[in-house]
């Protein structure tokens, strides 16, 4: 436990890792009333104004264009995943290929190195760390507008690419006023994950999968099914609150509510989207489908700001970009664009 007050320096949640049974002071999710419904049919929208955040958009097998707040960036590859980072983005490529991460400036120009990874990036809720993971338990972490690559202490899944899962702390070079930074760690071949800091201290978290975090707040899987998942969010040393009928995804940047998924992934994508409360899981607010057929799959989720949730969406054969508010509007961010026979989206949204 002692190496657990060292931890706090970097990230209140750390002692969560440790602390009671996932079951202790927990709640049980149950509705205080019934939550505001309606169809997620997004084929006819007014077209409201374009992502405060950065968007992708691919325009050849092998090249996207990145629509940020000064102007679009030129990125070569399969583009799976980005995010900004100082005056440019940390992209990582994947599709036949295993994935690798580098840093591109505004005009595309790669940075010095490149890194095969696992899947995913990891960011802060600020924007200033971007992790990725390595062969042999490796993690790194780009910060300092994408000039510093960090080495942080490699976790025990060993065999196979772990996938990063949340970054807490926007600086991971320790110094005078920098106290560093933890990731979670997700294996990508058993149901465990960790904890890496740059305290040096790595250990396995309570979750099965790590799903979200942001401040004191962290979620993620506790058990699985044939049938779906549990899934608990803690805050600090407390269990909050725990649900078997969503998995969490991401929280809103007030730290009043989060999106919440079907806990049985399967398909091609969820048609469902629950508007949690991150204090007590209650849902405030559901997009659903439509028993004929007419409404959305949803892909990509990221929070424009505390109102406003933009998400990927797939419809009678067009893909879009939806802004979805917290009192239940929905517009177009970006215009549908047709489906060209390959059902895989055209867009991307940053992570965040």
């Amino acid at each position: 436990m002692n190496r657990l007050v060292l931890a706090l320096a970097v990230a209140p949640l750390a002692l969560t890792l440790h602390s009671a049974p996932a079951g202790a002071d927990s709640t049980t999710t149950g509705d205080r009333a019934a939550a505001p419904r309606q169809v997620f049919d997004v084929s006819d929208l007014d077209t409201g104004a374009a992502p405060r955040l950065a968007w992708a958009e691919r325009t050849s097998a092998s090249r996207v264009t990145i629509h940020g707040p000064d102007g679009t960036t030129p990125a070569a590859g399969d583009v799976r995943t980005f995010a900004p980072m100082g005056s440019g983005y940390v992209v990582q490529t994947g599709g036949a290929r295993p994935p690798t991460v580098r840093w591109i400036a505004a005009d595309g120009t790669p940075g010095r190195g490149e890194w095969r990874s696992g899947y995913g990036l990891a960011v802060s809720a600020g924007g200033e760390a971007v992790a990725f993971t390595g062969r042999r338990g490796r993690v790194r972490v780009i910060d300092s507008e994408g000039d510093r690559v960090l080495r942080m202490p490699s976790v025990p899944g060993r065999r196979g690419l772990n996938s990063p899962a949340v970054v807490f702390g926007e600086d991971c070079q320790e110094s005078a006023t920098s106290n560093g930074c933890a990731v979670m760690v997700n294996s990508t071949r058993r149901n465990v994950s960790w904890v890496t800091s740059s305290h040096g201290i790595v250990d396995r978290t309570q979750f099965q999968t790590v799903s979200t975090g942001r401040g004191r707040w962290l979620g993620g899987i506790v058990s699985r099914t044939d049938t779906g998942t549990c899934n608990t969010m803690r805050r600090g040393v407390r269990t909050a609150w725990t649900t078997c009928r969503n998995l969490l995804s991401v929280i809103s940047p007030d730290k009043r509510h989060l999106v919440g998924t079907p806990a049985y992934a399967d398909g091609f994508g969820p048609t469902r989207l629950d508007l949690l409360d991150l204090r007590s899981g209650d849902r405030v607010r559901s997009w659903t489908p439509d028993r004929r057929g007419r409404s959305a799959t949803y892909f990509d989720q990221v929070w424009e700001d505390a109102d406003h949730l933009l998400v990927v969406t797939f419809q009678a054969g067009e893909w879009a970009i939806v802004r979805l508010g917290t009192d239940g509007s929905m517009e177009y961010a970006v215009t549908p664009r047709a489906d060209g026979g390959s059902m895989e989206s055209p867009f991307l949204l940053q992570k965040g």
